[in-house]
């Protein structure tokens, strides 16, 4: 009796549900509520419906896929959706297609072309009545149309994969960036967790599961607190966090993989079941494959062998059976250097179908029935053949000639050993998604269970290995952390990488991971059906053969008839199977049989569109000679055999792909509850070191106030009588003004050396890839220096006020004297203010390794250096160093006390580029004679340029260059981004590098031709810089593809040779320049405290941007064109 979900009052529903989820983006949810009615209804007439919905979810899920393999994934899970039903056929032809044109697969061309077969006989117009409305005929007539064009862009694939493989052709996607570099705001608990005893960290590692459990109730309320003792209580009883668990309706729990595994192919349809085990195709066994692997596989002289066997049989026995692995060295070996070569042959060929798991029982019956053909024919009996265990081993194939040998390779070569079906991406996939939520840290049980005990290995160093076991072990916690060494602080580190949690608790298990878990158990399901419809085939070539071997009786009935008979009474073969196949009722695939062998066809034929046409076909062929039609019989036998054969390996390859997506399956099944433990975990015990950390502090200030107090009672006891007569001792600010102030202004550097750029920064120019700066040189300072740093601060406010206090300033307080002299300075630099100075300096600025480079070479500031650097300058980086700079009034006075002295010596420009060369010229004067300067040290890249030519081989090499970095136009990169498509920007400025040319020189010897240049670097700068030039009549939406094609993070390994992979640098800081009321105006944008932020003019305080894409839109909208990019090394 039929029966239909949409009449069962809940499955209507929960369908009607499903399509409102769909519709508001929820797709998992959706998915979840149709593959639970599908479970109830899977028998149902409109099953087809669900599974139609289930094939859409699939189709946005790939759509919005970030990863190119998890979107092969859904696409796979769509197709074993929609292949269900007839119904489907037109949406499963359009998936096909699109899948086999991300795979370049034919094998899914050719799938796409039977569904749009079965799609255009479903819906035939000539199907539709005269009643049916137009506007359903012309539906009709247009998916018809659109079907036709499928079939016709697939037989056009399928065609030209004869000729050449066709090339996959991927989704574009956006090419992946990294997470934005995060600031470590957790020096402090650094700081704190290295100053602790180490039984404190030893402490510290045992977790009390009551306040945990009491953090979790606070933070998720009563449905985190269940699920957490539910977890827990899961520990105690499995001793391990690891479980597998079934995703479909059922939810069934499992201790292990095996046990998951046979649970989805029993209930969940994830193997082929079969009437009879004989009809499976079974694998070679590891004894053969040994075997075959190991042997020699060295010519047996044959004619000498048998002569053994025949004469020296119990010989033969003896040694035969003692041989090792089925190889026997007492066989005579044959001098014959062609069958030996063949051998070889034979033997990879066999050994990679071993390798491949593709090599049936049946491929090696075959192979090993031309010896015993070969021997019988030479009088070896097959008794003899047998008790010689020549059918037990390959090394009776060494028997063979090489007729024979060729035979057997020519088949072999036949078998396909890959089947381009995209398992192996979703192998890849399931890895990916793995590879986010796979622990490495173990959890432990004290003897009590009232703690949770961390892994001890996080006490000195981050964990590396993987602990997919999840075993729970019950230590007693002091015995377990005894010996623990505790150094470092990488478990802060740990604590604060909360990026790498998954974030999923309080979610149910069976939502994790579900939509790709489903996918995969839908390709599983497809790969099974593929199988059967294998099968299906094979057990039609089986009866095909069986009706070669009906006509072969005929013909053979005929011969022993003709014994008795004189010749002149004797019926033609082919006159027999004529009247055959017009007695009774033959059945269709003899019929088709009897035609191929009276045709003398090439191959078999299974089906006739007509059977009248057919009878008179055979009717016509009645006086066919006997030999004609033996030598048809045996042609089409041994096609038919070969065909088996292969077919069989066929169905071992379908097999593989099944089992593959089956582990996987079962690997996407496992749930580790330290996923949820963690989450929970880190959280708690970051609160727990905070709180350590702030009483520790709140206890010292304590401390502290007592000592100040104790200290100030016996004075106040004490009487001073002689106070008035006695001269009040001065401040510090009043001593401090009566000192000379030692930063009085000298000569410029400039004035009495010449300076000469060291490069230019031109077009020409090449960047370098930048090694990971020293340790030693970029290492921020400890707590000493940092308690120097706030002492430089405060004395350097204050020497400031003293250092410029005249006589009519002396009798006002200090803070007056200061906002005076800031109001003086500010009205003198507005009138030599530059606005591409002021942002360049506060690019720079903004440059970590900058910042740690002078502060860790502070000491120079005030003893080593030479004689002619300006007290402008050894103001600006004392400044820089102990902070006072953020104070925007000192900022201004010392911006305009450096751009007077800088314009002495450069005649400043508008141009942020030209202005920032002027400023790295001028800082080359900050150097001792101990150290090389500041500027070669940090922004310099010193590279050479060297060509291969490629006419007359010469490789002349040309003098060192130096440079601050590399220009570029923007309009080149805008078009090239364009035209490329998905490429990084790294990659885009390698390609317009490569029109930079160098002439083989005639003058050296050389030919003229002109050859690209190989750029090379010996040492990498840790800043590195990217200019570039705009035409400035660029449109809004030039402005922003032009920043869309720039990219925060670059690799420029890939830019240089000489360089170690992956040497990358972040964006820190960009100059830009925009234009306000017509007048152009820089700005500097820089990365701070996890965001990127807008600096204009003078300005301390910026203006909230958000990510590099609020960036894009940022320049794009406000017309800001980026001129200078900062990159710092990654560490």
């Amino acid at each position: 009796m039929e029966s239909f979900f949409m009449k069962d009052i809940k499955g209507a529903r929960l369908y009607k549900e499903a399509e409102g989820l769909i519709t508001k983006g929820n797709h998992i949810k959706a998915l979840e509520i149709l593959e639970d009615v599908l479970s109830v209804h899977w028998e149902a007439s409109d099953s087809w419906l669900l599974h139609i919905e289930q094939g859409k979810v699939f189709m946005e899920l790939a759509e919005k896929a970030e990863d190119h393999d998890v979107e092969i994934a859904y696409l796979l899970g769509c197709i074993g959706c929609l292949s269900n039903h007839v119904k489907a056929s037109q949406l499963c032809a359009q998936s096909l297609q699109f899948l086999a044109k991300h795979l370049g697969s034919v094998l899914y061309y050719k799938n796409c072309l039977v569904k749009a077969k079965e799609a255009l006989a479903d819906t035939n117009i000539n199907k539709l009545s005269s009643a049916t409305p137009v506007g359903f005929r012309n539906l009709v007539i247009g998916k018809n149309k659109e079907m036709e064009s499928l079939i016709n862009a697939a037989e056009f694939k399928i065609a030209a994969s004869k000729t050449s493989p066709l090339i996959p052709e991927p989704k574009v996607r956006e090419s992946k960036k990294s997470a934005e570099p995060s600031g470590d705001d957790f020096k402090r608990l650094r700081s704190y967790w290295v100053g602790l005893d180490v039984k404190i960290k030893r402490e510290f590692m045992k977790v009390n599961i009551a306040k945990l459990a009491s953090f979790v109730e606070g933070v998720h309320k009563g449905k985190g607190l269940d699920a957490f003792k539910r977890v827990i209580a899961s520990g105690r009883k499995d001793s391990r966090w690891t479980f597998w668990m079934c995703r479909t309706k059922c939810l069934k729990k499992f201790s292990s993989a095996e046990e998951c595994k046979n649970h989805l192919v029993l209930e969940h349809a994830a193997d082929l079941k079969h009437s009879s085990e004989k009809d499976v195709v079974k694998r070679i066994g590891k004894d053969w494959a040994r075997k075959m692997s190991i042997g020699s596989w060295e010519p047996v002289d044959a004619l000498a062998a048998i002569d053994m066997i025949k004469n020296q049989l119990e010989n033969v026995k003896s040694f035969a059976s003692k041989s090792k692995n089925g190889w026997s060295t007492e066989w005579p070996i044959a001098a014959d250097e062609e069958r030996g070569k063949l051998l070889k042959e034979i033997k990879l060929l066999l050994v990679s179908l071993c390798d491949h798991k593709i090599l049936s029982c049946s491929i090696r019956d075959w192979v090993m029935h031309f010896p015993a053909t070969y021997l019988r024919k030479l009088e070896v009996s097959g008794p003899n053949f047998d008790e010689s265990h020549l059918a037990e081993t390959p090394q009776s194939i060494c028997f063979l000639e090489c007729h024979e040998l060729n035979q057997i390779i020519d088949f072999l070569k036949t078998i396909k050993c890959q089947r381009n079906d995209g398992t192996d991406l979703v192998c890849r996939a399931v890895n990916s998604v793995l590879g986010h939520i796979r622990v490495k840290e173990k959890i432990d049980f004290d003897p009590e269970f009232l703690y949770l005990l961390l892994d001890r290995r996080l006490l000195k160093t981050n964990i590396n290995t993987f602990d997919d076991e999840g075993t729970i072990n019950v230590c007693d916690p002091s015995a377990h952390y005894a010996k623990a060494p505790a150094y470092g602080d990488d478990i802060i580190s740990w604590l604060t990488d909360y990026d790498s949690v998954d974030k999923t608790f309080p979610r149910p298990i069976r939502e994790h991971n579900f939509g790709i878990w489903v996918a995969v158990m839908k390709a599983v399901q497809l790969t099974c059906k593929t199988l059967g419809t294998k099968y299906a085939k094979k057990v039609q070539v089986l009866e095909y053969d069986a009706a070669l071997t009906v006509i072969e009786i005929i013909c053979m009935s005929e011969d022993e008839r003709r014994k008795n008979l004189p010749e002149d009474q004797w019926s033609i073969y082919a006159s027999l199977l004529c009247d055959s196949c017009v007695e009774g009722a033959p059945a269709k695939l003899f019929l088709c049989a009897v035609r191929d062998v009276l045709e003398g066809a090439s191959h078999p034929t299974f089906d006739f569109p007509d059977l009248e046409d057919c009878l008179n076909l055979i009717h016509e062929r009645k006086s066919l000679s006997d030999n004609s039609v033996l030598k048809s019989i045996d042609l089409l036998r041994s096609v038919v055999t070969q065909k088996v054969l292969l077919m069989d390996s066929k169905i071992l390859l379908i097999d593989n792909s099944r089992i593959s997506l089956l582990d996987n399956l079962t690997r996407l099944s496992a749930f580790d509850n330290r996923i949820y433990i963690l989450q929970l975990l880190k959280p708690f015990l970051l609160n727990e070191i905070v709180n350590m950390e702030s009483k520790a502090k709140s206890d010292a200030a304590e401390a502290d106030l007592l000592m100040e107090v104790e200290k100030k009672k016996p004075q106040s006891k004490k009487k001073n009588n002689n106070s008035k007569k006695e001269k009040k001792p001065q401040s510090k600010k009043e001593n401090r003004s009566n000192k000379k102030n030692s930063t009085s202004k000298s000569s410029p550097c400039d004035k009495s050396v010449e300076h000469k750029p060291a490069v230019h920064l031109e077009p020409e120019s090449t960047s370098s890839s930048l090694k990971t700066v020293e340790e030693d040189s970029m290492e921020t300072g400890d707590a000493r220096a940092n308690e120097i740093q706030e002492e430089e601060h405060h004395q350097l406010e204050e020497s400031f006020v003293q250092n410029n206090d005249g006589p009519d300033m002396q009798n006002k307080p200090g803070e007056d004297l200061l906002l005076e002299h800031l109001e003086s300075a500010a009205g003198e630099a507005a009138t030599r203010y530059n606005s591409a100075f002021d942002v360049t300096l506060k690019a720079l600025l903004n440059i970590k390794i900058f910042k740690e480079y002078l502060m860790r070479n502070r000491q120079p500031f005030h003893d080593h250096l030479e004689e002619q650097v300006p007290s402008s300058l050894q103001n600006f980086f004392t400044s820089v160093v102990s902070e006072v700079i953020e104070n925007k009034g000192i900022y201004s006075c010392l911006l305009s006390d450096l751009l007077a002295d800088l314009e002495e010596v450069h005649s400043m420009s508008s141009k942020a580029a030209e202005v920032l060369v002027a400023i790295l010229e001028f800082w080359h004067c900050w150097k001792n004679p101990e150290r090389e300067s500041l500027v070669t040290r940090l922004f310099t890249l010193e590279e050479n340029e060297r060509i291969s030519c490629t006419k007359c081989q010469r490789k002349p090499n040309y003098p060192e260059q130096s440079s601050y970095g590399i220009v570029m136009a923007a309009d080149s990169i805008r078009d090239l981004k364009c035209a490329l498509g998905n490429t990084e920007f790294v990659d885009i400025l390698k390609v317009i590098r490569m029109e930079y040319k160098i002439f083989c020189d005639i003058k050296t010897g050389g030919c003229g031709k002109t050859n690209f240049v190989h750029h090379i670097i010996s040492r990498c700068p840790p800043i590195f810089i990217i200019v570039l030039e705009w035409e400035k009549s660029e449109s809004e939406k030039e402005i922003f593809e032009t920043t869309k094609a720039l990219e925060w993070e670059i690799n420029i390994s890939r830019l240089y040779e000489g360089l170690e992979l992956n040497t990358n640098y972040r964006l820190v800081s960009m100059v830009g320049c925009g234009e306000e009321e017509e007048v152009e105006e820089h700005i500097c944008i820089v990365y701070e405290k996890n965001r990127w932020v807008n600096l204009r003019h003078a300005a301390v305080e910026g203006e909230f941007v958000g990510n590099w894409k609020s960036v894009v839109r940022f320049c794009g909208e406000r017309k800001v064109r980026p001129e200078i990019l900062f990159y710092e090394a990654v560490r």
